[in-house]
């Protein structure tokens, strides 16, 4: 895992993904959505969860996790766990100078864990693997949004998440 400042995340996103407003879903050209909340999860699942938003970007070249919001709930940060984390990697710039964490295939279980430190944290973040096959964002608002091409994969999708919704359906 390497870390990416500010411009570097959204060059990346840019060369990559064409788009410099990740608000919008239509950035990423997917036909489908899954939103699922997670309010109500039971959070002795996190790591299981970690790991479905993981596979669900399956399969990846790099996958940029992109933090776009922090300090909704200072109280729910582990900031220490999270730095101590990222120094790691021989990371030392606060989360504002380098929010992507660009993850190569083989570090998947380095992507879950931080995932589920994203998470905990109540970030709203990014899951964007190359090549495009499938895109995630999580909210801090309490939801989730998977996006994909394909139907079935959506509808498999939302099986695994309680309360889920396909958006896109004809």
């Amino acid at each position: 895992m390497r870390c990416l400042g500010k411009i570097d995340s959204k060059r990346w996103c840019e060369a990559h993904y064409s788009a410099d407003d990740l608000r919008h879903s239509a950035a990423f050209g997917q036909k489908y959505s899954v939103r699922a909340p997670i309010s109500g999860m039971n959070w002795s699942r996190l790591h299981w969860f970690g790991g479905f938003l993981a596979s669900n970007l399956e399969p990846f070249e790099e996958c940029l996790l992109l933090v776009t919001q922090w300090g909704v709930w200072p109280s729910s940060e582990n900031l220490h766990l999270f730095h101590r984390m990222r120094e790691s990697y021989g990371e030392n710039r606060p989360i504002e100078d380098a929010p992507g964490h660009l993850f190569m295939k083989h570090e998947r279980a380095d992507l879950v864990t931080f995932i589920e430190l994203a998470l905990l944290s109540g970030w709203d973040f990014y899951l964007l693997p190359m090549p495009i096959c499938r895109t995630a964002f999580v909210s801090h608002d309490e939801f989730v949004e998977l996006q994909m091409n394909n139907l079935g994969d959506a509808k498999q999708a939302a099986q695994a998440l309680p309360g889920a919704i396909v958006n896109g359906e004809s």
